[in-house]
């Protein structure tokens, strides 16, 4: 597989296949629809909250005031007997709103833990990421160049007619026979571009005054492969890093995934295909967000559920859920802030070329799909911005 297909697979690989209609910013807004509905819940019993404590606090000063005034010890005892009351109360109601508090953020983390299913740019990125990458290779393959191939077939003669005297150029046949088809996209680098410059230098070498223009064309041809040579060299170096990128996404994905199946599954009981069919493969906005914000109430029952079950330890598992899937969305910005910054790689590796004279055509066509490609992945993904998001997706009191 050519090393220019990986972020092809990246941004394929990571998610199941969705149409066109269902794009990020849809995803978004129905994150944002469910997460504003859930705050506002949360807003109003927080100032019932804050309403209840002021008049609760107003109590106790009254009783703490009356105490002060009171001289009598039994109508004192009856006062304490009535703060402690009171200041059970008003733990009670503390006590309700770290329930809520948990309530809130554990949907949160459902929520952007189903949404990941879904945050991955459609076929209009990966298209115009294959037009780009499609270009890259005909910049790096000089069987594409006009005159190249026909040129390369006499220079191709002149190996196989002196092969037997030249060990290089027997080597260098050998090479030619096991790569193939060069047309097919064989990168003229490494051990290969070194024994090709020799074979050429010895076959421009070998033409004589008879063949003065297949000698200057020779000598053309020569300057594009060591150019294209190095052009392919430097793009090498930029690709190697999508390995390590889709390498990335593979270990998200299954993280991911067991993650889904401990939190919808197994803590939810929500079965996985009718998740799939409600929320993931549901291209209807209006369903897709009413059936999130069930979820969202199913997650919500189950704290409170676990907070009768168990009163002394309900907490630490869903902690600890909420803490895997906020490094998951962490994680996942960090991988998106790699791919920008490979990306921008590639605009170096334009400069460098952009006046040679072989390639500057080609070169200029690149610079513009890669515009399309940046463009179209940084209004999917703002990096920074989802990492940031990341941060502050659960509320602390």
């Amino acid at each position: 597989m050519k090393k220019s297909n990986f972020i092809i697979l990246i941004i394929c690989a990571f998610l199941p296949f969705i149409s066109i209609g269902q794009i990020t910013d849809e995803n978004r807004s129905v994150t944002d629809l469910v997460l504003t509905e859930l705050n506002r819940e949360r807003l109003i019993q927080r100032e019932n909250l804050d309403f209840r404590i002021k008049e609760i606090d107003s109590k106790i000063s009254s009783l703490d005031e009356s105490l002060k005034n009171t001289s009598s010890s039994a109508e004192k005892v009856e006062k304490l007997v009535q703060r402690v009351q009171i200041l059970e109360e008003k733990q009670s109601e503390l006590d309700k709103n770290v329930v809520s508090v948990y309530k809130y953020n554990y949907s949160s983390a459902v929520l952007n833990l189903a949404s990941m299913e879904r945050e991955i740019k459609p076929l209009n990125l990966f298209n115009s990421s294959r037009e780009f990458y499609t270009t890259l290779d005909r910049v790096s393959n000089p069987m594409t160049y006009g005159g190249y191939a026909a040129w390369f077939k006499e220079f191709e003669k002149y190996i196989e007619s002196n092969k037997k005297d030249e060990a290089r150029l027997a080597a260098l046949s050998h090479i030619l026979n096991v790569t193939g088809n060069l047309a097919e996209g064989t990168p003229f680098t490494g051990m290969f571009a070194g024994s090709l410059f020799d074979g050429i230098g010895s076959f421009i070498n070998s033409l004589g005054k008879r063949d003065r223009d297949l000698r200057e064309k020779s000598l053309k041809m020569f300057k594009l492969t060591t150019t294209v040579s190095q052009f392919t060299h430097d793009k090498d170096l930029i690709e190697t890093e999508w390995k390590a990128i889709t390498k990335s996404l593979d270990e998200l994905k299954e993280l991911q995934h067991k993650a889904m199946e401990k939190n919808i599954v197994e803590i939810l009981g929500v079965d996985r295909a009718e998740f799939q069919k409600n929320f993931t493969d549901e291209t209807d906005a209006k369903k897709r967000t009413q059936y999130i914000l069930n979820i969202s109430k199913i997650a919500e029952n189950k704290i409170a559920e676990e907070k009768n079950r168990n009163p002394e330890n309900w907490k630490q598992e869903y902690y600890n859920q909420m803490v895997t899937v906020q490094n998951l969305k962490i994680r996942f910005g960090t991988v998106t802030f790699r791919i920008m910054e490979n990306l921008s790689k590639y605009k170096t590796l334009i400069s460098k070329y952009r006046n040679d004279e072989n390639l500057k055509d080609r070169v200029a066509q690149l610079d513009l799909k890669l515009d399309l490609v940046k463009n179209s992945f940084e209004s999917t993904f703002n990096p920074q911005d989802y990492i940031k998001a990341s941060n502050e997706m659960y509320i602390v009191e």
